[in-house]
């Protein structure tokens, strides 16, 4: 079963769909914010081109995702 939630996305100024952030995901937020950094609750704009990830009920605490993850289409967690 796939999830998503329809949110305000601050890098699109639109409302998009989110889905978890996949295992490739988490780990490259890992790297950034350090090990201990919780992963488990992050959302990901699936509008096409964006980068952009926050916590499932707010914005705070979003980012940017590495150049690498850039994607064409949407695509769905692992």
């Amino acid at each position: 079963m796939i999830r998503t939630f329809r949110k305000w996305c601050p890098t699109c100024r639109g409302w998009h769909d989110f889905r978890m952030l996949n295992a490739a995901e988490k780990g490259a937020v890992r790297e950034e914010k350090g090990a201990r950094h919780y992963v488990g609750d992050l959302w990901r704009c699936t509008a096409k081109g964006c980068l952009w990830y926050q916590p499932v009920h707010h914005a705070k605490g979003g980012g940017q995702l590495p150049e690498k993850f850039r994607e064409e289409e949407v695509t769905t967690p692992e």
